[in-house]
């Protein structure tokens, strides 16, 4: 069966069938939601500039004339100049735009199939929509998620999770590398299969992910799944700690009823350390629509934010309905999540949210909301809210191909302004989608240099590139009669990925390419070309 483009604003998540998507395969229950009045939207924004308009469809995929072994989805932003508030350097997007075919192999596909042309896999872009570096994964059935920058070992590394999709969760591993892009760990199955939806590195030099059991619980004669939080080695790939929803979280409470053969009663897609020496895990149920404070040493749970039997009295939107990514404040006054919104809940959009939490009161506010453009975004799954060290944040809006940046919101307002959206194509989307600060240093490998006529004016053209590379700010073309006799010919800016130089031949045959950062220091020197 072929689908169309979806309509976001006339997208019904009750439509979807089994396994359309992450978190989409249960049939919901008929229990309704209750959330007291909200009065969320444009109007509770600062003023300024922000984006009014989503961008346009991109083209399916790029293509480069140096590297035609890289084919990535193609990306369109619109930006406003308060994009420069984040600082002169505002940083890298990083996301994993996967193919929903290989995700779901045989099922209905609401969300399109993937472009035609394109690889998923992980890309690091800059803030004008330019790919930095792109990794497609090794085999075809792999699927990128949770592509992003994390510490390990006091240094920047790179982390993310490939594999299979099976029943709305993952089988798989977790790679982590250098800031050469060279593998440096990994983390394999502890007890029960590598799950795509959370890998978080701490300072213990552990990581907190999640798995699901699959086997240990029957309903109804089919095999309901228990959500797993554990904490491993990451040295040793030792398994450190585990804490299992079942039974500390009842089948009853959850939203959802048993669909196709399983039963995914709580569904856990993410966990995060709340602030203390605890080290208590704050751990998420998209299907019981409850995140959960649970206790390090006891592993019962302290308390239950939202669902059905939330120990916080809710304020005006402050619940959130089959929620991703839920984040605690640093300070330990709130968290914040990714509200899918899905129905039955009683409000119709997606977001981002920052909710506070009273603990004395036990009472829970909502703080901040961020909503797409006019306000309208249908996201029934997946979705992630990062805040930003200078007070804005990013959501990723998961299902759906956009991810946006927000201007820090001030005090007392419940928006803020919408500085950059950006856009994959129709068919692709990242589980989550982010902005860090990177500093890629790649091996000479990933450098690539194509020389060819430029038509018959006598006059050559190179196309040039150095994947992963986040510090070159000009090329050289070197040239000769022979490869020991080249001389520089022509210097230019770098412009993009790949940077396209015109120049003169003066009776050259053999070429090569130097790059050069901001200073004029030397990086690195491409293999010699001849003209092709």
């Amino acid at each position: 069966m072929e689908h169309g483009p979806i309509n976001r604003r006339s997208f019904l998540v009750g439509g979807l069938k089994a396994g359309a998507g992450l978190g989409l395969g249960a049939q919901l229950a008929g229990r309704a939601f209750s959330v007291g009045r909200l009065a969320v939207g444009g109007a509770d924004q600062p003023a300024g500039p922000s984006v009014k308009a989503e961008p346009l469809p991109p083209p399916s995929f790029s293509r480069y004339v140096s590297r035609p072994d890289l084919t990535p989805v193609s990306v369109s932003l619109s930006a406003t100049p308060e994009l420069l508030a984040l600082g002169p350097k505002p940083g890298y997007i990083f996301c994993a735009p996967k193919n929903p075919l290989a995700a779901n192999p045989g099922r209905e596909l609401l969300h399109g199939p993937f472009p035609a042309g394109a690889t998923p896999g992980l890309m690091i872009l800059d803030t004008s929509g330019e790919l930095v570096w792109f990794k497609p994964l090794p085999r075809e059935n792999e699927v990128p998620f949770n592509f992003r920058v994390q510490t390990y070992k006091g240094k920047p590394t790179l982390t993310w999770f490939q594999g299979s999709v099976v029943y709305a969760h993952g089988v798989g591993h977790y790679v982590l590398a250098d800031n050469t892009y060279k593998q440096v760990g990994q983390v394999l199955r502890t007890g029960y299969p590598c799950d795509l939806h959370e890998f978080i590195l701490t300072p213990e030099g552990t990581a907190l992910h999640t798995a699901y059991d699959d086997s240990s619980l029957q309903y109804q004669d089919m095999a309901a799944f228990i959500g797993h939080a554990q904490e491993v080695d990451v040295a040793t790939n030792d398994l450190i700690f585990d804490w299992a929803s079942y039974p500390e979280v009842g089948l009853g409470l959850s939203y959802v009823q048993p669909r196709g053969g399983y039963y995914d009663y709580f569904h856990i897609n993410s966990i995060d350390l709340w602030p203390g020496p605890e080290r208590d895990l704050l751990v998420s149920s998209r299907n019981t629509s409850a995140v959960y404070l649970v206790d390090r040493q006891t592993k019962r749970i302290r308390w239950r934010f939202g669902g059905k039997r939330s120990d916080f009295s809710m304020g005006p939107g402050s619940r959130s309905f089959f929620q991703h990514d839920a984040r605690s404040l640093a300070d330990g006054s709130g968290l914040s999540v990714f509200d899918d919104a899905s129905p039955p809940c009683p409000e119709k959009w997606a977001s981002g949210k920052v909710v506070s939490l009273d603990m004395s009161s036990m009472s829970a506010a909502l703080r901040h909301r961020y909503l797409h453009t006019d306000g309208e975004m249908n996201t029934p799954s997946q979705g992630n809210c990062q805040l930003l060290a200078s007070g804005g944040h990013v959501v990723g809006w998961g299902f759906q191909p956009y991810f946006s940046v927000y201007a820090p919101s001030p005090e007392g307002v419940l928006g803020a302004r919408l500085i950059l959206d950006g856009r994959f194509p129709d068919g692709a989307a990242s589980y989550r989608s982010f902005l860090f600060d990177w500093k890629g240093d790649p091996p000479g490998s990933e450098m690539a240099l194509v020389v060819r006529p430029a038509g018959a004016t006598g006059r050559l053209k190179a196309w040039v590139s150095w994947n992963g590379a986040t510090e070159v700010a000009a090329w050289r073309v070197n040239g000769g009669l022979s490869a020991t006799s080249l001389k520089p010919l022509i210097t230019v800016p770098k412009i993009g990925f790949e940077t396209v130089i015109d120049f003169v031949a003066k009776g050259a045959s053999h070429f090569d390419a130097d790059a050069f950062d901001a200073t004029g220091r030397f990086l690195g020197r491409t293999a010699q070309a001849t003209i092709s």
